[in-house]
C-alpha cells in the first residue's frame, strides 16, 4: 500500500532500489511502515546487532533486496521522548542462512537497548549501501555487517532528520 501522495514513478523508483531517486520525487525518503515483531534473533544473539524486525505487509512498497542506510522512526512518537534513530537496514531473504521469507529489518546504530516488540515503526530509506548477497560463513557475513554499518553511519552522519508521519 502506498504512503499518501506517493506517485506511481516514485513508487518504481523505490522498488527498484534506487531510493535515492525516489526520494528527490517525492520530496522525502520513501517509507514503510509496519509493527515489530519477533524473528529469528539471530542480529541479537549470532551477530551482535540486535534488529528491529518490521512486519509490512500492508505497509508500504518495499524496496529491492539488499542493504540500507536511513531512519528507523516511531510511527507514533507519542510513544517515548525519543522518536528516530539512524539505521543500518537489511531487505531480503537472508541467503546466507536459506532464508526464504523476505523481511525488512533496521538495526539502529550503536543501540542494543531498545524493546520495540508491538510498536508500530516506520523505516525512512535515505541511501542503498549494497545489493543482498549470501556469504559463504557467518564470519564473513559479519565482517561485511560491520562495514556496511560504518558505512551507514558515515551517510546517515549528514543525513537530514526525519519528519514525524
Amino acid at each position: 500500500m502506498p504512503q499518501q501522495g506517493e506517485t506511481a514513478g516514485a513508487r518504481e523508483l523505490a522498488a527498484q532500489g534506487r531510493v535515492e531517486e525516489a526520494a528527490t520525487a517525492l520530496g522525502r525518503p520513501h517509507r514503510v511502515e509496519g509493527v515489530v515483531v519477533h524473528g529469528a534473533a539471530r542480529g541479537r544473539e549470532l551477530l551482535g546487532f540486535p534488529t528491529a524486525n518490521l512486519d509490512v505487509t500492508e505497509g508500504g512498497e518495499v524496496p529491492e533486496d539488499g542493504v540500507y542506510a536511513g531512519w528507523l522512526l516511531r510511527a507514533d512518537p507519542d510513544r517515548g521522548a525519543e522518536a528516530h534513530w539512524p539505521a543500518a537496514i537489511s531487505v531480503g531473504t537472508n541467503p546466507t542462512f536459506e532464508g526464504t521469507e523476505r523481511t525488512v529489518e533496521a538495526y539502529a546504530l550503536d543501540r542494543d537497548d531498545l524493546e520495540l516488540y508491538g510498536e508500530k515503526m516506520a523505516v525512512d530509506f535515505v541511501y542503498r549501501i549494497r545489493g543482498q548477497r549470501r556469504f559463504s560463513d557467518v564470519d564473513e557475513l559479519i565482517e561485511a555487517m560491520h562495514a556496511d554499518v560504518g558505512r551507514a553511519r558515515e551517510m546517515m552522519d549528514t543525513a537530514e532528520k526525519p519528519e514525524a508521519s
